[in-house]
């Protein structure tokens, strides 16, 4: 009876650039060895060699090279020389970072970062910033890996450095290639591909192994297998037998898939020799991982055992639980494969030692995968109580991925939204700055022309031409930038209304998908209906440059109910309108208050168990009017807690999309305050001359 093995999925490997590129070269590392046992070797060479031994073995052995930077350290602190010591602890994380201590190579990177700033040194803040920026990424910290990569970008575009560039857009893509937007990871790696050289081997190899890895998740993969086979040949090419290895792992995945099953083997044999030369533990239990699931699907169970049984004892021995995981679980499919009953028992075993290891490492996936092998196993045993059991918290993890990864795509849009949008103003503001510096440099020449007349009358004459022309330049500079900041007023006011319908839209889909996945068709009906209800009012609304505040209470009251039935509660409305205010009559630009209700709901109401109320409150002051927003939800402790650069989207929104409204004005129209209550969050937005409000 053929047996279930699940398929062997292709390494994630990617290489993220740090500031310099590691020569790993052992002919390089012996010759700093030979200098450094020289006689009457000065202390400022003897920390240099110790700094440079640091960073070449951190690919190498990570250990070693922490020692090296030790001595590095130690040394230069105590001659006083602050740039060599800043350079050992620098060492010190990238050593970290090959070892996976992300916290300690940030503590570093940190460091590092500060004592740039200190003595004013860009370029080393730049490196700096991109090393932390690579443990955000580690960490999932998608959104701060971004900001951390364009931050640094930003310094080498300063300081023109060609490979710095480079290798900040190589990273970028890395990230959105980790947030499956694969067209954006694309375009950066094949942009930071036609920048480079000839002689880039390291970052050219980098990029066709990530745009191997881009083309296999578009399933594209005969450009996969191409962009692999230039990657081993560029890492071989140089010596890096590391990348070698990984680059032939990754290669034999893509044709396992393709059913080349005999290349691929002959792949993982290579990439296991190499690994053994390094000694890279991990990286050879991988192997034995990617031959065993080769071997199970070519039904060869006896060395698909014996390979899997290896790459146990590896990871057990380097404390690999997550991998560990996987693989105990590909030898209980193995174990099933006849059903007999002792086979079954040592199945439930091993299954039961997968879901403990994933238990500790807490991830979602292996935890799902557990259960759901302990469900069958528990089946096909006669425990269907047991098996049931298991079914369900198998049932549990499911939703849990299905929701994060939902976040993860929502994440994506937003992310994705906010660089095109930012790349599109960055890109317009760069080019009205060459367009006046064109207009300075034509004044410029005019001028030196003007200079070589000698004659006095066409001197003065050259000069009231030259006068004029600077005035009427001046004066259509002046104009063209009017012009310019009312179109990126315009444009940032659409950017915003459709910063948030994706938003808004992304997570009503995901509910009537919830919805159909449970088998609750007249919840996703009504759902839809009142949903498709919604959108015909926001679609009216968004050509428009104003509403009344009843239509947007009438939008509210749309938005509250269907947002509760996702919820899963019961949430109130409730309006009250001050004396003096006519509702039909005072006008605010569309959707204003619709983000501040969406905080109140899934940062308040949402975290509370009692049903949920909102509370609007509208009342007329001498020149303005105040619209009080008021929840009783468990409040906000982001607003507290963290930065403001980091409030929530609907807060940011309303602040923007104000802020973009009084845009050349010189007194403000508006003021937002927003505190916590007990229980509850209150804001409080008022607008000057209510029924003259800037809108879109």
């Amino acid at each position: 009876m053929s047996i279930f093995l699940p398929m062997k999925s292709l390494p994630f490997f990617i290489l993220l650039i740090l500031f310099v590129s590691p020569a790993w070269s052992q002919k390089q590392i012996d010759s700093l060895q030979i200098e450094l046992r020289k006689s009457g070797l000065p202390d400022s060479s003897r920390v240099d060699i110790f700094n440079d031994l640091s960073f070449y073995y951190a690919g190498i052995d990570p250990k070693i090279g922490l020692s090296y930077s030790d001595s590095a350290f130690s040394l230069a602190k105590g001659l006083g020389w602050e740039a060599r010591a800043t350079t050992a602890v620098n060492n010190k994380g990238v050593n970290y970072w090959y070892q996976g201590e992300d916290s300690l190579a940030l503590q570093a990177y940190q460091t590092v970062l500060a004592a740039h700033q200190k003595t004013g040194n860009r370029k080393g803040q730049a490196s700096a910033t991109n090393n932390i920026a690579l443990i955000r990424y580690n960490q999932g910290d998608y959104r701060g890996a971004l900001e951390n990569h364009e931050n640094a970008t930003v310094i080498f575009q300063e300081l023109g450095l060609r490979k710095n560039i480079l290798n900040s857009q190589m990273n970028t893509g890395v990230v959105f290639l980790a947030l499956a937007d694969y067209p954006k990871a694309l375009e950066y790696f094949l942009k930071a591909l036609s920048q480079t050289e000839e002689s880039d081997t390291w970052e050219r190899g980098n990029l066709f192994t990530n745009l191997g890895l881009v083309y296999k998740n578009l399933n594209e993969l005969e450009d996969s297998e191409a962009y692999h086979r230039k990657a081993i040949e560029h890492y071989r090419k140089e010596g890096y037998k590391q990348m070698e290895a990984s680059s032939m792992g990754n290669l034999g995945a893509i044709l396992q898939i393709q059913g080349k099953n005999e290349e691929a083997e002959n792949l993982f044999f290579d990439a296991l020799k190499l690994n053994k030369e390094i000694g890279n533990k991990r990286r050879i239990a991988s192997d034995f991982t990617a031959l065993g699931s080769l071997f199970a699907e070519i039904k060869d169970f006896v060395k698909a055992k014996s390979y899997l049984d290896s790459a146990a004892n590896f990871y057990s021995g380097i404390g690999e639980k997550l991998a560990l995981s996987t693989v105990l679980l590909q030898l209980a499919s193995l174990e099933k494969g006849g059903f007999s009953l002792e086979n079954l028992s040592k199945a439930l075993e091993l299954e039961q030692k997968a879901l403990t290891l994933a238990q500790e490492t807490e991830s979602l996936e292996a935890q799902r995968s557990a259960w759901k092998a302990l469900a069958e196993t528990q089946k096909a045993r006669g425990a269907y109580r047991a098996s049931l059991e298991a079914y369900q918290n198998f049932q549990a993890f499911q939703d849990s991925i299905f929701n994060n990864e939902n976040e993860k795509k929502l994440l994506s849009l937003r992310i994705g939204y906010e660089f095109e949008t930012r790349e599109k103003k960055l890109t317009a503001e760069f080019e009205s700055e060459k367009q006046l510096l064109q207009l300075e440099k034509e004044s410029e020449r005019l001028r030196a022309s003007l200079y070589l007349i000698g004659i006095g009358v066409v001197l003065l004459i050259g000069g009231g031409v030259f006068w004029g022309f600077r005035y009427q330049a001046k004066n259509k500079r002046l104009k063209l930038e009017s012009e310019f900041r009312a179109q990126m007023a315009e444009l940032e006011l659409k950017a915003l209304k459709a910063q948030m319908n994706p938003h808004f839209i992304f997570n009503a889909l995901s509910s009537i998908s919830n919805f159909l996945l449970k088998n609750q068709a007249e919840e996703a009906d009504r759902y839809l209906t009142r949903f498709s209800r919604l959108i015909r009012r926001i679609l009216e609304y968004s050509e428009v440059k104003e509403i009344s505040l009843s239509e947007e209470i009438s939008l509210l009251q749309d938005y509250i109910s269907i947002e509760a039935m996702r919820l899963g509660k019961e949430v109130d409305f409730e309006i009250q309108i001050g004396e003096g205010v006519d509702q039909t009559r005072l006008m605010i630009p569309p959707l204003l208050l619709q983000p501040l209700v969406e905080n109140s709901i899934w940062h308040g109401i949402a975290h509370i168990q009692e049903s949920g109320l909102i509370t609007l409150k509208v009342h007329q002051q001498e020149n303005s009017c105040l619209l009080v927003l008021r929840d009783n939800g468990s409040g906000m402790k982001e607003f507290v807690e963290i930065p403001e650069k980091h409030q929530s989207m609907g807060m940011n929104l309303v602040k923007n999309r104000l802020e973009t409204l009084n845009l050349g004005s010189k007194n403000s129209p508006w003021s937002i305050f927003w505190e916590n209550l007990s229980p509850g969050f209150e804001v409080r937005l008022t607008l000057s001359q209510p029924n003259s409000v800037p809108t879109l």
